[in-house]
């Protein structure tokens, strides 16, 4: 975080000089231009930590495919993907709604590309992706 120097009057007169130091308060950080203060923290609020997945390549070994996501609104979940293998990599996903058990997803992708796929599955939330066919 940078921090400003104010010098108060005296000091351009040599008499005292008086230093304080000046820092912005978390929400005015947080918040940015064009934005009020309230937006930007209900935004950070709202916010929910990225996960994340590998699945290990058969070629080039040493490589992977790699996946994240966070949880969207109650009806969607965007995955984010990016295989680095040379070939198509499956991955199993699996979703979970509390006590009303699991549901299961496919997701294939090319060797070598990288994108996203957005899963409208309501009620559900995305809890793994792993290696596997469906």
């Amino acid at each position: 975080m940078k921090r400003k120097l104010a010098f108060s009057a005296f000091a351009a007169a040599g008499t005292a000089m008086t230093v304080a130091f000046i820092t912005p308060s978390a929400s005015a950080v947080a918040a940015q231009p064009g934005t009020s203060v309230a937006k930007a923290a209900t935004k950070s609020e709202s916010v929910q930590a990225t996960k994340r997945a590998s699945i290990p390549c058969s070629k080039p070994r040493g490589n992977n495919s790699n996946y994240s996501w966070a949880q969207g609104s109650n009806d969607s979940t965007t995955v984010y993907f990016n295989n680095h293998c040379s070939h198509t990599v499956t991955a199993k996903l699996t979703f979970r709604a509390g006590d009303d058990g699991t549901y299961k997803k496919c997701m294939t992708t090319n060797g070598g590309t990288h994108g996203k796929k957005r899963f409208t599955v309501t009620r559900y939330q995305l809890e793994s992706i792993k290696q596997g066919t469906c």
